[in-house]
């Protein structure tokens, strides 16, 4: 049974806000009170009385954390607020990378302060562990005389637990951040054929839901690999996974979900090579509800396994595939569907509006998806973003980017030209600015193709760049024009920026510069050109994935007619153009 612990209903009401300035707790105009509510999940009174002691209070509003508290007695009793729009996390418990015992809680809520009135939130703390059970079948105990299961992000001493008949059945994991999936593996001594060992992945676990894999021994002889049988069970949140030990029949294997893009699918089949031998071994594929098969000739993948890659598919359509050994069909058919594609807003370059007092890359009226640093290069009267119909690859324009020189009394700095996915932000004093980095982006392309042109002029300014920067960038020495595209699930309370363009860039702090080697970084992919390039010139700029089994959130698109032109450094002689921007989905997928 669940078992809600309310502060209030104890007699331990958690009434407090978000600033520990006594400012912020005198009521005034254009404030309002925020009292809250603190519950836990599944907990004894006392449990949740240590849990709230012992808490972190995070309070954020539209610029990120404002605030942050270690423990309910740490707040203020009362707390007024400037109106608005907020969000507060609560996070408790003990962290470890796998116990039995030990459980982290999050609850989170987002809320509005009213002027004058006072806003009561109440945020249920609820389990953040990936959790897993495991259950053993009496046909495992029949086959088995001693057998244990292991099971963890990582299966090692420090990062999975060890279930057996008398341990304990629930375990709670905390996955390293890049982590999405629990490793298991089976070992036990069977009562006729001895040493026996299985091992798995259960993919894409998420926080605060319960997993059981129930084990089942159903042959007589532990040949054989596992299958998997996924129920969720959405009313619990518990996810069931029965797994078999039972030998892989000849024929096609299911298609892994990371093994399916958009336009090209990795297919896998099963064949006993003592039966069939390793010749003559196809995988058809077609359409559903197509008549005409396409035979792939399959490559060995492992022992009695083959596979093929079918290429050339039509997104978010269902296929059939089955094994062909020696032209004959053999086993029954399986399905699977093609991943979507998404295409770039405005990739023409077509649509420009100067509403804001500046060029800005989208129609009057509008949504903006392409931002530059127009707004900051307005307040010295300069434009360093704008359409261009002099000149173009297709359609009637293309952007151009023009570094520009900023000088205004003792202030001298270069203004790289600029395009990018996102929005800018705001100006640091006279020396910088700030920009959110990326838009929401959820498919899996392999390349983007961009049609450019440069002018490389001379470096005219110098203020320095990264320390592992080892090309030649003083006063002199020629420019450098950089396009780059990146995939990535940054977390914008990580990064700074906002849930639509989650990195913050301050220009004034290198720390916040963007950093392709990030862990949020699942693909990327660049173009530097140190050289002007007089024609119009198609770039293919192929993304390498580091990690082909996580899926973005977000996309950042960026070109600059200065590399460094973060640092300053640069010149204001330089020019980039571009048009007709292009994702491509296709086969050529590059890894790490």
């Amino acid at each position: 049974m669940k078992k809600i612990i309310t502060y209030i209903a104890l007699g331990l009401a958690v009434a407090f806000g978000a600033t520990s300035c006594s400012q912020d707790n005198t009521p005034v105009e254009g404030k309002g009170e925020f009292a809250l509510k603190v519950l836990f999940d599944d907990q004894t009174r006392a449990t949740a009385e240590e849990l709230a002691a012992n808490c972190t209070i995070n309070i954020y509003n539209s610029e990120g954390l404002i605030r942050t508290y270690n423990g309910v007695e740490a707040m203020p009793s009362k707390m007024w607020l400037v109106t608005g729009d907020y969000r507060c996390d609560v996070l408790a418990g003990t962290e470890s990378a796998a116990s039995f015992t030990d459980k982290t809680y999050k609850g989170s809520k987002s809320f509005t302060i009213s002027a004058g009135a006072t806003t009561t939130v109440s945020i249920e703390c609820r389990v953040n562990n990936v959790v897993a059970a495991v259950a053993f079948d009496a046909t495992i105990a029949d086959q088995f005389s001693t057998f244990e299961a292991q099971v963890g992000g990582e299966l090692t001493a420090e990062k999975a637990l060890t279930f057996n008949a008398t341990s304990a059945s629930v375990g709670y994991f905390t996955l390293d951040k890049n982590t999405t999936a629990l490793q298991w593996q089976f070992s036990g001594t069977h009562v006729k054929y001895g040493a026996f060992t299985k091992s798995g992945t259960i993919e894409g676990v998420e926080k605060g839901k319960k997993y059981t894999l129930t084990f089942t021994y159903t042959k007589g002889t532990p040949e054989g690999d596992l299958a998997f049988d996924i129920e969720v069970v959405k009313s619990t949140e518990d996810i069931e996974d029965n797994i078999i030990f039972e030998a892989d029949p000849t024929g096609v294997a299911a298609v892994g979900k990371w093994e399916v893009w958009a336009t090209h699918a990795t297919l896998k089949a099963n064949v006993s090579e003592s039966e069939f031998g390793s010749e003559g071994i196809a995988i058809q594929v077609r359409a559903q509800g197509s008549e005409e098969w396409t035979v792939i000739d399959a490559e060995k993948a492992g022992d009695n396994l083959f596979s093929v890659v079918a290429a050339g598919l039509t997104p978010e359509t269902t296929y059939e595939y089955q094994l062909v050994i020696n032209g004959e069909a053999v086993g029954s058919s399986k399905t699977f569907t093609t991943d979507y594609v998404t295409t770039l807003p405005n990739a023409g370059m077509e649509d420009w509006n100067s509403g804001e007092g500046w060029p800005m890359p989208y129609a009057t009226g509008g949504t903006s998806w392409w931002g530059n640093g127009n707004k900051a290069a307005d307040m010295a009267g300069l434009v360093i973003s704008e359409s261009d119909a002099s000149t173009y690859s297709e359609g009637t324009k293309s952007a151009k980017l023009s570094g520009k020189q900023i000088k205004i009394l003792t202030i001298d700095k270069v203004a790289p030209g600029n395009l990018f996915s996102g929005s800018f932000v705001a100006t640091v004093g006279t020396k910088g600015g700030k920009v959110n980095f990326g838009r929401p982006f959820t498919a899996r392309p392999s390349a983007l193709k961009v049609d450019y042109k440069y002018t490389c002029g001379a470096i005219t300014h110098d203020e320095g760049g990264p320390s592992d920067d080892t090309t030649p960038h003083g006063v002199g020495d020629p420019d450098r024009c950089h396009i780059y595209i990146a995939l990535g699930d940054w977390d914008y309370k990580t990064y700074g920026g906002s849930a639509e363009s989650p990195v913050q860039v301050n220009t004034t702090d290198v720390s916040t510069l963007f950093n392709p080697n990030s862990d949020a970084v699942i693909a990327y992919g660049e173009l530097v050109k140190g050289e002007s390039v007089s024609d119009w010139t198609e770039a293919v700029i192929r993304l390498k994935y580091k990690d082909t089994e996580r899926r973005p959130t977000h996309i950042i698109i960026s070109c600059s007619s200065s590399k460094l032109g973060d640092y300053l450094t640069g010149s204001y002689n330089s020019v980039l153009w571009v048009d007709d921007f292009e994702l491509i989905y296709d086969q050529n997928v590059v890894t790490e």
